[in-house]
């Protein structure tokens, strides 16, 4: 069976909207919450869960990760999967066994780097001799060539899943991870490189998750602004809205619908209803409203919030799964 793949722009939402929270911090946003399916979703399908032992020198380290991410509940409905622990991939219960490798190393070695420095310095004021190169005041400063040190971590990691039932591999990743950092005399001296390989293993096991996992977000989006093609008056009306949608989000949704009542088919009225009804949980609705923006301007925004809509209206489906099988 084909893995169910989502619309690259579903998948892409979440980093969408936090591009669009952080350029409209002054303007007028709506805040949604809502629950997305697995970017593989036939993986999330698998209820109990097995990690098998991983190979190389941070494997162990890895499939500990995992299982604490696993784990981890966002909601009421406890954690996604079962996990059945390690059991050598022998385990006759699991739906499937997660296995893989993960390795990490490092090297330092000398750079010459360059660094500002001063170059000249003023005579004592007290006419007697500098203590050091650092005494006295700096009358020239210039990059100058510094012997530094640099060190480069690396995290190698494969992952594969599979299914008990036929023996089908659901799920494949490879994650490296890579981190090179410089310093010189005068700089701090940088973290650990284990402490690097540490976190370097949660970001694994937390991307992990949400590659085989549904996980719940709330994000903001901005509303549509453009006032074009509405009479004198629904313009003001419109601009009104907006101020009410920084403290009342129901009171704005009201407003959109009232404008279209008056005048039916506007673009931005016509998206913002669209978001108001991905606030309120009807995404279909909130899909045939994006498509409907859309025959009107194919826009990026629109586009997004299509693949959002679709991705939303698959996370219905597979928590409605999720929880007939509990």
């Amino acid at each position: 069976m084909a893995t169910p793949i989502l619309h690259r722009s579903a998948l892409r939402f979440a980093t969408v909207a936090a591009v669009v929270t952080a350029t409209a911090a002054s303007a007028e946003t709506i805040t949604i919450s809502g629950r997305f399916p697995a970017q593989n979703r036939e993986a999330s399908y698998l209820q109990r869960l097995a990690i098998d032992r991983f190979a190389g020198r941070d494997g162990e380290p890895l499939a500990n990760a995992l299982a604490a991410a696993l784990s981890r509940a966002e909601n009421a409905s406890g954690p996604h999967f079962t996990l059945l622990g390690d059991t050598g991939g022998r385990q006759p219960r699991a739906d499937g066994v997660l296995s893989g490798s993960a390795t990490s190393d490092w090297e330092e070695h000398r750079v010459t780097l360059q660094r500002r420095r001063c170059v000249e310095r003023a005579a004592p004021k007290d006419g007697k001799k500098r203590r050091d190169d650092d005494d006295g005041e700096c009358l020239k400063y210039a990059d100058v060539p510094v012997p530094c040190m640099q060190r480069t971590t690396s995290l190698t990691v494969s992952l594969r899943l599979v299914r008990i039932a036929d023996g089908a591999i659901v799920y494949t990743a490879s994650k490296p991870r890579s981190e090179t950092v410089n310093w010189c005399p005068r700089d701090s001296t940088p973290r650990a490189a284990e402490a690097v390989i540490a976190d370097m293993i949660d970001s694994v096991a937390g991307e992990t998750r949400g590659d085989i996992a549904p996980h719940g977000d709330t994000y903001k989006i901005r509303y549509r602004e453009d006032r074009a093609g509405l009479s004198k008056p629904l313009a003001m009306r419109f601009k009104d809205v907006l101020r009410v949608s920084k403290s009342d989000s129901r009171g704005a949704c009201e407003g959109w619908e009232s404008i279209d009542r008056d005048q039916p088919g506007q673009l931005s009225i016509v998206f913002n209803r669209g978001l108001c009804a991905e606030q309120r949980g009807d995404y279909r609705v909130a899909l045939n409203l994006y498509r409907e923006a859309r025959a009107m301007k194919n826009a990026d925004d629109i586009n997004t919030a299509i693949g959002r809509a679709q991705a939303l209206i698959a996370g219905v489906e597979d928590e409605g799964r999720f929880r007939r099988r509990s």
